[in-house]
Formats: C-alpha cells, sequence, structure tokens
C-alpha cells in the first residue's frame, strides 16, 4: 500500500489499468473536496417540467445541504433561487406547491416570483434596509429534455455545453420522448437509500462484467455479449440489444408493442438516464451523496400518457415488480460488499478490464467515469480517450 493516495498518483495513459485509490470512496476529506470541485459546479436534477405546469408552481431541492427551489414565474419563465430568506436566513419553501407570493414563514418577509422583495414589516420609525437592494439569491437553471436541473456555480457552462449532443442522441434513439409523462403516483419519483459512496453506485451501472453471473434474468432478456458503448465528453452511452424473448427469466415482454433494447446514457458526474425493455419508458437516476459510505439513488420515471395495448399495465407492473424485487437487491448485495472492501487494509486501488471488441467483459466505461472524475477533481488532465479533442 502506497503511503500517498492515488487521486494524486493517478497517470494519464491511454493503457492504464490501476483504478482509482480506496481512499476516494471513504475518505471524508476527499469527499467535502467532492462537494466544493463537483457538486456545487454541476448540472443536479431539480424537478420534472410537468411539476411547474402553471405559474407559481414551485418544487424545492437540496445540493448536498444548499436548500434551493425552482418555480415557473408570472410570465412563464423558470427559474431557481436558493432557498434561504436574505433576512435570518430561514427557508423559505418545502416540498412543492403553487406561491402566488414567496413568504417567509418566520418574519412573513415577501418577495415576488422574480425574486424581488415586496414586503417587510416596519413602521415610519424604523431604520430598514432600501427594499431595492433585498432580493432572493439566484441559481443557474436548464433543461435537459424536460428534467430541470440547477447547477450552484454561476459560470458553469450551459447544460447543452457540458454534455454535448446527449440530448439529440437521446431524442433520436426514443423519438417518443417528449410525449412521455410522469409515471402514475409512487412509480413516479422514489429514491433508494444505500450504504454505499456514490462512486461505487456508479461504478457498477457503467459495467456488465458481473451481469452474466450477477443477473441471470438480465442476461436472459439481454444479448449482453453483443453490447456497444461510445464515450464522449462528460457522458457516456452504452447499447444492449434484446435477444428478442417473449417469455424470459426477467419480464414478459410483447414483441409487437414493447422495447426490446436497452439504452443507458451516464453524465457526469451523477446522472443516468436510462430506457429499458418493455413497456415506453424513461428513468432518470441521480446518486445524491450523503456521507463517503452512503449515497441515495433517486428516480424519475416517464411513461406513455396513455394505454397502447391490453396488456401494457400489467407487463408495466411486472417490469417494475422485477427491478425492484430482483434486480435491485442483486445489485445492492455487491455494492455493500465493494462498500466494506474499500476500508480493507488489505486493498489500496483495483484494476480495470479493457476489452474492445469483447465489450462484455470491459471496464473503459468505469474507467472513462474515473479519469472525468480526476480531471474535475484537478489531478488529471482530460480523459486520454479524448484528449485530442
Amino acid at each position: 500500500m502506497t503511503g500517498t493516495s492515488g487521486i494524486e498518483s493517478y497517470e494519464a495513459t491511454s493503457e492504464k489499468l490501476r483504478a482509482i485509490h480506496a481512499d476516494c470512496y471513504t475518505s471524508a476529506e476527499i469527499f467535502n473536496e467532492e462537494k466544493q470541485k463537483l457538486f456545487y459546479r454541476s448540472w443536479q436534477y431539480a424537478c420534472h417540467l410537468s411539476e411547474l405546469a402553471d405559474p407559481g408552481n414551485y418544487v424545492a431541492a437540496s445540493v448536498l445541504g444548499q436548500n434551493v427551489f425552482v418555480i415557473r414565474d408570472h410570465d412563464g419563465e423558470i427559474r431557481a433561487y436558493h432557498n434561504v430568506c436574505p433576512h435570518r436566513g430561514h427557508k423559505l419553501v418545502d416540498g412543492a406547491g403553487t406561491k402566488r407570493v414567496i413568504v417567509c414563514p418566520y418574519h412573513h418577509w415577501s418577495f415576488s416570483l422574480d425574486g424581488g422583495l415586496r414586503h417587510m414589516r416596519t413602521k415610519n420609525t424604523s431604520t430598514a434596509p432600501n427594499r431595492s437592494a433585498v432580493c432572493l439569491k439566484t441559481v443557474r437553471v436548464d433543461r435537459l429534455l424536460d428534467f430541470v436541473f440547477v447547477n450552484l456555480d454561476p459560470d458553469a457552462p450551459p447544460v447543452a455545453e457540458f454534455w454535448p449532443g446527449v440530448e439529440d442522441h437521446i431524442r433520436q434513439t426514443c423519438p417518443e420522448v417528449d410525449g412521455y409523462v410522469l409515471a402514475a403516483q409512487a412509480a413516479a419519483i422514489h429514491a433508494v437509500d444505500v450504504a454505499a459512496n456514490w462512486k461505487v453506485q456508479i461504478d457498477n451501472y457503467l459495467e456488465c462484467q458481473h451481469c452474466r453471473h450477477g443477473h441471470l434474468s438480465f442476461s436472459d432478456m439481454l444479448d449482453i455479449n453483443n453490447q456497444y458503448y461510445t464515450l464522449t465528453r462528460n457522458a457516456a452511452y452504452n447499447f444492449i440489444p434484446g435477444n428478442k424473448k417473449a417469455d424470459n427469466m426477467a419480464y414478459p415482454l410483447d414483441l409487437e408493442h414493447d422495447k426490446t433494447d436497452l439504452h443507458f446514457w451516464f453524465l457526469f458526474p451523477n446522472v443516468g438516464i436510462s430506457q429499458f425493455a418493455g413497456v415506453g419508458n424513461l428513468s432518470l437516476f441521480q446518486w445524491n451523496p450523503v456521507h463517503p459510505g452512503r449515497a441515495k439513488r433517486l428516480s424519475v420515471n416517464l411513461e406513455p400518457p396513455v394505454v397502447t395495448d391490453p396488456g401494457m399495465r400489467d407487463r408495466q407492473e411486472k417490469r417494475a415488480v422485477w427491478g425492484r424485487d430482483v434486480l435491485q437487491p442483486e445489485d445492492i448485495s455487491f455494492l455493500l460488499s465493494v462498500q466494506e472492501g474499500m476500508s480493507q487494509r488489505s486493498f489500496d486501488r483495483g484494476w480495470y478490464i479493457v476489452d474492445w471488441e469483447n465489450i462484455e467483459y470491459s471496464e473503459a466505461m468505469m474507467r472513462h467515469f474515473h479519469d472525468t472524475y480526476l480531471h474535475h477533481m484537478d489531478r488529471a488532465e482530460p480523459p486520454a480517450e479524448l484528449a485530442a479533442e
């Protein structure tokens, strides 16, 4: 075991086989650095556009403890603000709802939807700040499809520049996506709390070397030997063709109406967008860190607005049950063990398998994620595969 963290001794070479240091998955110091260099400078999911359908609709969100909210103003513009009253720091809104005026619950200072101060409690004898000098502090807001993102960095590049080409590629690959709506009721948005570092969870999402033996039903439904991937700046795409088996070990498919392939996009640092086999769908995942050994995976699920065939709802439910009761527990058991392994004194860092011909065995997407991570942590040049861009 070396005396320095692998985050410092990384060397950017196209043949690199050693993974990032275990400290990156366990260290509180590195976790705090990730907050400042990654999460407070990157695009983080806030809500779906349909949750802001009417003027005054708002949704509160948090970026690693930094409270924000997004709201549609009276002119129809989507705005985002820090969720803190400039008077005494009290939180302005919770959850989601509708506001004609934003009123602080503490001292009832009120603000317009454009962030300007409307009212503060004073008398003629009071000395108070000029109303024009007090306003809500804005947060950058942008969209990818109908997913609304916020960024705490006022100088951050827009979504289309940070994740170039991703939105167009999703639309080309899944042309029905613009017609999809949030799934019904509890299936729309949910979170899973996992006692594993956010990167342990993303590493698992980005490689399928474990799929054949770790996800038997998944591998029966899909032709994992003939998958392929594409690496781009701050993103990666993985395609896994289906075996086109209506009856498989995962869940039933209607080959006339359903999707049969899988598409996965990874958007640095912590967002995944997926279309699974089965009834039309698109899901956004975001791995939200809590501390070095824990992260919550948020899922936002979209579906067709109308029933496409008589068996659609039944197949949709069977897919959801499989994901919850089969695929997810299989992965979580791996994640918990890997997180424990990162703290073992005998383990300092892992290895990569990169195979450009047998993609099932390749961990190139995971390596690309790590290289991008180290680059944004100011420890390395851009990933070797993209150095020529």
